[in-house]
C-alpha cells in the first residue's frame, strides 16, 4: 500500500530538528488571488552550527499563533522546543472549526455556516497540521507542504 503525499510530508517534517534554535523572524505572505496560496516563513538560527534555516509552509489554510514575547526573550539563547506534525483528520477539523468564532463573519440563510470552508473540510486528508513549539508559545499551521533551506552564518 502506497503512503499518501501528506503522510510522507508529515514523516519528513517529524525528522527535522529545531530544538534550541533561535527564532529570527516570521513572515506571512498572504494570498492575493484565488489561484495562489498563502506561505508562512520562519527563519531560525541553528544553535549547533550557527547557520540560518528558513522553514517555509506552503499551501497554508489556517494559522494559530500564540506567543508571549517576554518569555521568549528570557529564552533568547534557546527558543525552540520542538517541531511536530499531526495527520489526524478529526484533530485537523477541530483545529479549523475552533477558529470560526474569531473570523467575525456571519452568513445569511440559506447558506450553511461552514460554506467558505466546506471544501477544505472535505479535503483535510491532503493537509498536515504542523506545530512549532517554542519556550514561550506555539505556532500551528494547517498546510499542504513545507520546505527547509539552510543558509550561511
Amino acid at each position: 500500500m502506497q503512503k499518501t503525499s501528506a503522510y510522507n510530508v508529515s514523516q519528513k517534517f517529524n525528522e527535522l530538528d529545531f530544538h534550541d534554535d533561535g527564532l529570527v523572524s516570521i513572515k506571512i505572505c498572504p494570498l492575493h488571488t484565488k489561484t495562489n496560496s498563502t506561505n508562512i516563513d520562519l527563519q531560525f538560527l541553528d544553535d549547533s552550527t550557527g547557520f540560518s534555516k528558513l522553514l517555509s509552509f506552503r499551501g497554508c489554510a489556517n494559522l494559530r499563533y500564540i506567543m508571549d514575547f517576554d518569555v521568549l526573550a528570557n529564552n533568547w539563547f534557546a527558543q525552540t522546543q520542538r517541531a511536530t506534525s499531526i495527520r489526524d483528520v478529526k484533530r485537523m477539523e477541530t483545529f479549523v472549526l475552533a477558529q470560526m468564532p474569531h473570523w467575525r463573519v456571519k452568513y445569511m440563510a440559506p447558506s450553511p455556516n461552514n460554506k467558505p470552508i466546506r471544501k477544505k473540510l472535505l479535503s483535510l486528508e491532503r493537509y498536515v497540521l504542523f506545530r512549532v513549539i517554542f519556550f514561550g508559545g506555539t505556532l500551528e499551521v494547517l498546510a499542504k507542504d513545507f520546505a527547509l533551506k539552510r543558509g550561511n552564518r
